[in-house]
């Protein structure tokens, strides 16, 4: 018994001390979240990732500072939906950079800010969570003939009667939740449709989404703009991982079969060019480890994985998904 006691004490010392790094590098004391390598900008993704973060480790300080901050500088866009950019201009002005929105930025703020209100009972945050999820629902769950689709952002992802779609912004625990609280929304059939969606996205022999999807009149779908299973569908196998979807094992196969193929720890893959066949060797961050490790029966890649988090001090990303696989 004192061992398991003292397995549990190591373990949980550990994960603050994974939490705390991660806002020792990324986390400003005023709340802002830095994406180090993507032009120290601050997006509605990391601000919903971190306001995550926060709650999982029962930071109510952390959170209520990143909240205090996207609340102050974040604005909502004439749609009521959140812009998602915020950097230095050409004139070295912080400001909004892009007042479009990112939506895997407004699903976790909303997320999260539902899951605070419910921990201290403030009745202000539930309004303010069922004013984005109505948002969402008005302007980006989309209807093509019979199924939904939730578009990236308001603007620039519908194109002649095609949607372009980031699958890895399907994260139906989210989805499962805002059923919950809004019953009379559009969530349950935009996951039974997302569902249907993954089984419709597996490229190649390998069976692999693409970072980036069409889908035409038809419903017929294809890889978009980069054609790589990569640094956005990454993300996929985690998403499912954390779901209650019905397919869950089968839909997960192809991404255990493809880490499967790096049986030797030291031999990573990286991103498949969907298009060619061909595997990055190199093209890979710790984050992809990460969930490498989480898809097989006993981890491969921890040591590697060690040394990378070690090495790069910056990737803001790689971090987030690590901190999301040790997050149970």
């Amino acid at each position: 018994m004192l061992n398991k006691i003292l397995i549990i004490v190591l373990l949980t010392v550990a994960l603050q001390a994974d939490w705390d790094e991660y806002k020792s590098r990324f986390v400003q004391s005023d709340g802002r979240v830095i994406d180090k390598k993507n032009g120290n900008i601050t997006h509605s993704e990391g601000i919903g990732y971190t306001l995550y973060f926060a709650y999982k480790f029962d930071d109510d300080e952390t959170f209520d500072k990143v909240y205090g901050w996207y609340k102050q500088n974040l604005s909502k866009n004439s749609h009521g939906l959140i812009s998602w950019k915020w950097g230095k201009d050409e004139e070295d002005t912080w400001r909004v950079l892009d007042s479009n929105n990112a939506t895997d930025g407004d699903l976790w703020i909303a997320y999260d800010l539902l899951l605070m209100a419910k921990k201290r009972g403030d009745d202000s945050l539930k309004e303010e969570v069922i004013s984005i999820i109505k948002a969402i629902e008005k302007h980006l769950i989309v209807r093509q003939k019979e199924k939904l689709f939730l578009l990236p952002g308001k603007e620039g992802f519908q194109e002649k009667g095609k949607l372009i779609i980031n699958l890895s912004y399907y994260r139906f625990d989210i989805f499962d939740a805002f059923a919950k609280e809004h019953p009379d929304g559009l969530w349950r059939d935009l996951a039974r449709d997302g569902e249907w969606l993954l089984h419709h996205s597996l490229f190649t022999p390998l069976k692999l989404p693409s970072d980036w999807i069409s889908i035409d009149a038809n419903l017929t779908v294809f890889p978009y703009k980069n054609k790589t299973f990569g640094y956005d569908a990454i993300r996929i196998p985690l998403n499912i991982l954390q779901s209650r979807l019905p397919t869950r094992e089968s839909l997960l196969q192809p991404y255990r079969d493809y880490v499967g193929m790096m049986k030797a720890g030291d031999m990573p893959l990286g991103t498949v060019q969907l298009e060619k066949g061909t595997i990055g060797l190199y093209d890979y961050g710790y984050g992809h480890l990460a969930i490498y490790d989480t898809l097989l029966p006993k981890p491969i890649f921890s040591k590697k994985l060690k040394i990378m988090i070690g090495d790069d001090k910056d990737d803001y990303y790689a971090y987030a998904l690590y901190l999301f696989t040790i997050l149970k």
